[in-house]
């Protein structure tokens, strides 16, 4: 899901959170990386829209859903500019992380 890097040409921040239960989660601030792409201007269907259009159709499959993003790979040109930095080494994502602007819409 994450690869080392070198020489980054972006580097986003590495922050603490506090979710809404109490507990405390490291995330990965793309707010700059978002300003700098543009927005999909695809809305997300309904999904009562797309549950009927199966009908009549063989087979329906699903994504995985709990697996989220990460089930999305990333193209080997736009992974670098996921990094981020931890003490030991500097990463990036090589499936969709969690924050980025149109990762919604991908998925």
């Amino acid at each position: 899901m994450i690869r080392e890097v070198k020489y980054p040409k972006w580097l986003a921040n590495v922050v603490v959170v506090q979710k809404n239960n109490g507990i405390w989660r490291v995330c990965v601030d793309y707010t700059d990386l978002n300003k700098a792409c543009p927005k999909d201007p695809f809305p997300l269907p309904h999904i009562d829209a797309m549950v009927d259009a199966t009908v009549g159709h063989e087979m329906l499959t699903f994504m995985d859903a709990s697996a989220g993003f990460q089930q999305i790979q990333m193209e080997p040109c736009d992974q670098e500019h996921t990094s981020f930095m931890t003490p030991t080494c500097i990463y990036c994502y090589t499936a969709t992380p969690f924050g980025l602007r149109n990762a919604g819409a991908t998925y």
